[in-house]
């Protein structure tokens, strides 16, 4: 499969997974990868890809990139004797650390990444192996003092031994100075004994050894005989200080050697992670999906796009959608020259590539893609100088080769099939090939601009054909797919654009012929009704689920409305017998006290009172709630009327009708295709209704309607269900969204929806990258099944 693969360009794509690794052991496996076998392990591995993307996109890290290549130095650890280096030490503890802190990390969102820390379940960090070589190694790679009660003994009896030897050739540095003896008043270093720099014509006047001399031969560094012992002390030190720390590093190193076993075994886990987490980086970068993988099922892709052009931006990838496998299994692809058939080609064998390796593919939700066991490519130049062998007989051995590996698990790919030969030779050997290949069910994709092979796909059971679209009005390709339409080549057209003259071009049309001309120009025809059907069916199904999402978020507002309603009418009724209890007793009290004290003036006056007391309570709103306090009015409103109906009369676009018994009216602005619902527009409001509950009307003193007042007085914002952003550019949709964002929040909206159709994605990308860190948007989703699927974003405001 390999020669396929690079013919493919997969081989880009591991380079680029493989500037993502974080190690080197990632980047050795990354460099192999290709496509499993296993379907069992492809579906677990996409899933624990898509556990390790949540991660990332969580804002969290995890894993420990730019670390050293720590093989060789268990290699030589293995050996017994061995000692390591400081430095090399410092390497295990770095790994070590990590081990430890991706431990932590798995453990602690182990709800969010139970396949990943399935996986990581012999990942044993070695906690007192890391805190002993903490202990004794300093960031630098250097021997800490207290590594050892003995090395730190000497480390202070050399600094000692030092400061004596300073002492005592600070002493003896004037008066040498005054003589003349030295080239300057200082000391220095050599060989790891402290000398002074003696003249050379003074070289008598100081008794010691010689240990250099300067480059100019004008000055020699003498060690005073006063000086000798001391300095013999110091390199006894110096020696034992070299070996204790030879014996530390021995004693570190079997330490280690004790634990080598769990090390290899955490680094072999940590690879696993660090590959699950480059291709979720992938996947990231990409705006991939988890697809749906089958073992023998066919392929559906949804809005494909190729990696490699998104990944280096050389253009605009147009989505791809494509099917094979279903009514098909061959599928013949025609069109111009530089149309993107080859393109096309490619992008579905990589994404199948992607798949078996467990990435995720840059599609739309509900791509499916089958396991295949094998993937046969012929395409670009095979041609051979060094086996004499020509383009054509080159691209027929390596059919020769895909034919005989050919079966109903083997994806092949065939671009130019019958191309370097005579076109009718070419395209008899073509049909051949590809009938043997529909009888064995292979699926199979080939390119081509014979109409030999347009006409034989037509005809022909399991065989399908497809063609890249081509803009006659610019004369440039749009690199959009149509399924079951063969393509024309253009060339006559191309040329004549390009600037040949029109004799030649006539010329041409004469020499291929009426029919053959006719039926290029009926493809192109066929073509163009084709695009202007499909702007048609697109529009009228975002339409459609436009609708019914209005009238289901509608339906909803409307249930919660009703509901509030029902709870204020309660609220008010247990609230308006309490005050009907309390004032059955205040009045039960004062005709008692009018009883018993037989009506006195004084008594009489303060029954009064209590009753008035009584008649203020009953009068005060303030106890009432606040949905049901009198509205104060500040000037007299005449009752509303309601609209006249106009007996008999079948409601039409734009008549003006009243839905149910109420004073609301609105204007028809649409009409079902059964006619047994119509669409009402009731100020922002779009509410379709069956033609029983309306009446049309003649309107009186038309007024603009602010809202829709419904029963209990509440009125519906003027903040439409739904913002419609298509046909914008990107820079006017954002500026759009965040004022409607804003505008809800204001109106106290909860959910709101953003319709931009789904066409090429573009512009649902930009939406959604915007919303992730909007600070209104709580959460968003795309719409499901009856809510307008993925031309629908739906949004949740913060409370």
């Amino acid at each position: 499969m390999e020669q396929s693969l690079k013919a493919l360009e997969f081989d880009k794509l591991r380079e680029m997974l493989v500037n993502l690794a974080g190690s080197e052991e990632s980047r050795e496996l990354l460099s192999e990868l290709s496509p499993s076998q296993s379907l069992k392990w492809v579906k677990e591995e996409l899933k624990r890809v898509e556990e390790a993307r949540g991660f990332i996109e969580r804002g969290s890290s995890i894993g420990g990139g730019g670390l050293k290549d720590i093989r060789p130095l268990l290699k030589k650890v293995a050996v017994v004797g061995s000692s390591l280096m400081p430095e090399e030490l410092l390497a295990v503890l770095h790994h070590l650390r990590v081990h430890h802190s991706t431990r932590r990390i798995l453990d602690k969102d182990r709800n969010e990444m139970r396949l990943i820390c399935r996986i990581a379940r012999p990942l044993e960090p070695l906690p007192d192996l890391e805190g002993r070589l903490d202990s004794c190694l300093t960031p630098e790679g250097s021997i800490r003092d207290k590594a050892s009660p003995e090395l730190s003994r000497l480390r202070k009896s050399i600094v000692q031994q030092q400061n004596n030897l300073r002492d005592k050739l600070s002493k003896l540095l004037p008066k040498l100075t005054r003589d003349g003896v030295l080239r300057e008043e200082s000391f220095t270093i050599r060989d790891g004994r402290y000398v002074l720099p003696v003249r050379s014509d003074s070289f008598g006047k100081v008794k010691g050894i010689i240990h250099d001399r300067s480059s100019t031969g004008g000055t020699l560094f003498v060690e005073p005989t006063s000086l000798i012992d001391a300095g013999n002390e110091l390199r006894h030190l110096e020696l034992a200080e070299r070996d204790e720390i030879r014996r530390i590093l021995r004693e570190l190193t079997d330490e280690v050697r004790d634990h080598i076993d769990q090390i290899r075994e955490n680094q072999r886990v940590m690879t696993e992670i660090d590959l699950l987490f480059v291709k979720a980086d992938l996947a990231v970068k990409l705006d991939c999906i988890m697809p749906v993988v089958t073992e023998e099922g066919p392929i559906r892709i949804f809005g494909g796009r190729h990696p490699l052009l998104m990944l280096t931006g050389e253009r605009k990838t147009v989505p791809l959608t494509l099917e094979l496998g279903i009514d098909w299994t061959t599928l013949v692809i025609s069109g111009p020259n530089a149309g993107g058939k080859s393109v096309a080609l490619k992008c579905v064998g990589l994404l199948c590539a992607m798949a078996g390796c467990g990435l995720h593919v840059p599609a739309l939700p509900g791509t499916e893609l089958p396991l295949y066991v094998d993937i046969q490519a012929d395409i670009g130049d095979q041609q051979s100088i060094a086996d004499d062998l020509s383009t054509f007989t080159a691209h027929l051995t390596r059919q020769k080769e895909i034919l005989e590996k050919a079966g109903r698990r083997t994806l092949v790919l065939i671009d130019e099939i019958g191309a370097g030969t005579d076109p009718h030779e070419g395209s008899s050997l073509s049909i051949s090939i590809l009938e043997q290949l529909t009888d064995l069910k292979t699926p199979t994709i080939v390119t081509t601009h014979h109409g030999t092979l347009k006409a034989f796909a037509h005809s022909t059971k399991g065989c399908a054909n497809g063609s890249m679209e081509f803009d006659l009005k610019t004369f440039r390709p749009t690199f959009r797919f149509r399924p079951e339409i063969p393509g024309s080549s253009y060339a006559l057209d191309i040329a004549r654009r390009a600037g040949l003259p029109d004799k030649l071009v006539e010329r041409a049309r004469e020499l291929l012929g009426s029919d053959r001309s006719q039926l290029e120009d009926l493809i192109a025809s066929l073509g163009n009704k084709l695009r202007q059907y499909e702007t048609l069916v697109v529009d009228e199904k975002e339409r459609s689920d436009s609708q019914k999402s209005l009238e289901e978020a509608y339906q909803k507002k409307l249930a919660k409305i009703r509901e509030r309603e029902k709870d204020l009418k309660k609220r008010t009724l247990e609230q308006g017998e309490e005050l009907l209890r309390s004032a059955r007793r205040t009045v039960e009290a004062v005709v008692k006290e009018i009883r018993e004290e037989k009506a006195s003036r004084e008594v009489i006056k303060h029954a009064h009172e209590a009753l008035d007391k009584l008649s203020e309570r009953l009068s005060d709103d303030s106890k009432l709630p606040e949905e049901t306090k009198p509205v104060t009015k500040k000037r007299k409103e005449r009752p509303v009327k309601k609209p006249q109906v106009i007996p008999d009369k079948e409601p039409e676009l734009g008549d003006t009708v009243r839905i149910d018994d109420s004073s609301t009216t609105g204007e028809i602005t649409d009409v079902s295709s059964k006619g047994d619902r119509v669409c009402v527009a009731v100020g922002s409001v779009q509410l379709w209704v069956t033609k029983d509950r309306i009446m049309v009307v003649k309107q009186r003193n038309k007024t603009p309607v602010q809202g829709v007042r419904m029963k209990g007085g509440v009125i519906i914002p003027k903040v439409p269900l739904d913002l419609d952003i298509r046909g914008c550019n990107s820079d006017e949709a954002l500026r759009n969204v965040d004022n409607y964002l804003y505008d809800g929040a204001a109106a106290g909206r909860d959910r709101l929806g953003i319709i931009h159709g789904k066409g090429a994605g573009i512009l649902s990308r930009k939406v959604r990258s915007h919303l992730k860190n909007h600070p209104l948007v709580q959460s968003f989703r795309f719409g499901e099944y009856g809510e307008g699927d993925y031309g629908v974003t739906l949004v949740v405001l913060k409370k």
